[in-house]
Formats: structure tokens, C-alpha cells, sequence
């Protein structure tokens, strides 16, 4: 992997949680990532959009080093990927948690048992095994039915026990792929809801959608990717509303397709802008 000579234009940022430096990503003969840069601090609350294919989940797989950039370096909880030996990436996922938009909870496992298995699998006590599966789903509100199996639960008790499963063994950094992309409003507004939640403990929740109006109502941070580059990443000045109500718009309308984002031409990237 070649380290891009571009990076002395800006040093590693080691407060940083998350890093991407000038990275770029082939695949085979796809370019999936061009020339991406920024950086995340601890306890954040990142919205990472843009249309189906712009390279939303390829940061996210970075990020997570389930993939290794072509050029540039990744740094996550100081960890560099250029320097990570393969055999350590597990260790670093065990301070990673995610949710993804299709759940992918053990069929055959109660939600109890679901949760019990994320831990057996990186040696975690049985004592404290039951500690932790109290304490996250009594967090999400499901303590009650951790006898249920998947199916016997709805779309969105089953993201709530999803999301409880990612944060089971304390996770610095939370993943949420597409986590509203199956669910109506107000079920996605619950889920958003719990995620802030769950940022406000100090947990950095980098958060993908392409959904605008969930990018637009709750976005603190917003970067925005198009065509394997970043066109946009902005900040809130005020804060967000967190009283406003996604079943009061049809946001589901919108094709993110038709939206092109706004272009950023030799303009510093991490400017503010209003609410």
C-alpha cells in the first residue's frame, strides 16, 4: 500500500477518532474513493450522505478496515492503516460497533441470547455478560422482550435490538449504515432519537444515509460524497432541533438521485455554516 505524498500538507491529527488522509480506494478496475480527507473527534455526531454508489460504503469499510485505501493513510483510535497487521483488526473492531440497515440479527437466537453471543465471541465473563445485556436493552427499551425471537418482533424493535448489539461491549465509535433505510418515519425518528442518546454518552456515531430529510432535520455534521469524492463537509452553527418531527414530511418522495450536491471548488472543507 502506497503512502501518499500529498499527506505532509496536513500532520495526523492524534486527537482525532477517526482520520482519513488524501485516501484513495481502487477496486480492481473501480476507482471507489478519490482524494478523501477529514477528520472526526471524539463523541461527534457525523451524517455522511449522498446517492446510492457515491462511496458511502466504502468509507464506512475503511473506517472499519474491512478495506485498506490504495493511497493515503486511515487512522482510527490511533491506529494507522498502513502500519496494522491484519491479525490485530479484530481487536480494533471490538471498539466499533454496527448497525446496519437490514439488521442481520440471528434468526435462530432469542434477543437475549443475540446479544450474549457478541460477547461470548471476544471472551467477555458470563457475569458480566448479564450485566451488559441488561443495562443496553434497557437502554433501547426492549428488557421486556428479550425472550422474543427476531421474527416475533417489529421492524424497528428489531433496529433497537440491533443497535443494542453494537453497543453491548462499549464501542468508542458506532457505525450506522443506512439504519432508517427499512423503516417508516416515526419508527425512523425513534431510532434517531436513540442514536443521539447514545452520542450524548459519548459515543461518536458516524451515521450514513441518504435520506436528506433525515440529513437536513438532524445533521450536526454533514459530509457529503459524490462520484468517490467529498463535495461537502459542513458544521451547524445552531443546534439541532431535536423536537422536529420526520412524520410531518413526506421525505420519502425524494430522489437522492435528482439532488446534486452542492460542489466545493478550492474552498476549505470544514467551514460552518448556518442552521
Amino acid at each position: 500500500m502506497k503512502t501518499d505524498k500529498n499527506i505532509n500538507q496536513g500532520p495526523l491529527d492524534a486527537r482525532a477518532v477517526i482520520g482519513f488522509y488524501h485516501v484513495d480506494l481502487q477496486y480492481k478496475d473501480q476507482k471507489a474513493l478519490s482524494n478523501i480527507h477529514f477528520n472526526v473527534d471524539n463523541g461527534e455526531f457525523v451524517c455522511l450522505t449522498g446517492p446510492s454508489g457515491a462511496g458511502k460504503s466504502s468509507i464506512l469499510r475503511l473506517i472499519a478496515m474491512d478495506a485498506f485505501p490504495t493511497k493515503g493513510e486511515v487512522m482510527v483510535r490511533g491506529l494507522m492503516a498502513s502500519k496494522m497487521n491484519r491479525a490485530k483488526v479484530p481487536q480494533l473492531r471490538r471498539e466499533i460497533g454496527f448497525v446496519f440497515q437490514d439488521f442481520r440479527l440471528l434468526a435462530d437466537r432469542n434477543v437475549e441470547d443475540n446479544l450474549k453471543f457478541t460477547q461470548l465471541v471476544v471472551g467477555v465473563s458470563r457475569g458480566q455478560i448479564i450485566k451488559n445485556v441488561m443495562r443496553v436493552l434497557t437502554q433501547v427499551g426492549l428488557y421486556d422482550k428479550r425472550h422474543r425471537m427476531p421474527h416475533e418482533l417489529s421492524g424497528g424493535e428489531q433496529q433497537r435490538v440491533a443497535i443494542a448489539r453494537a453497543m453491548v461491549n462499549s464501542p468508542k465509535i458506532l457505525l450506522a449504515d443506512e439504519p432508517t433505510g427499512n423503516l417508516d418515519p416515526v419508527t425512523a425518528q425513534e431510532i434517531i432519537d436513540l442514536l443521539f442518546r447514545i452520542n450524548d454518552s459519548g459515543t461518536c456515531v458516524f451515521f450514513s444515509t441518504h435520506d436528506h430529510q433525515i440529513v437536513k432535520t438532524f445533521g450536526q455534521r454533514v459530509i457529503v460524497v459524490n462520484d468517490g469524492r467529498i463535495v461537502l463537509d459542513v458544521k451547524r452553527r445552531a443546534p439541532v432541533d431535536r423536537k422536529a418531527s420526520l412524520a410531518d414530511q413526506m421525505y420519502r418522495g425524494t430522489d437522492p438521485a435528482q439532488t446534486k450536491p452542492t460542489q466545493v471548488a478550492n474552498v476549505p472543507i470544514q467551514e460552518s455554516v448556518h442552521a
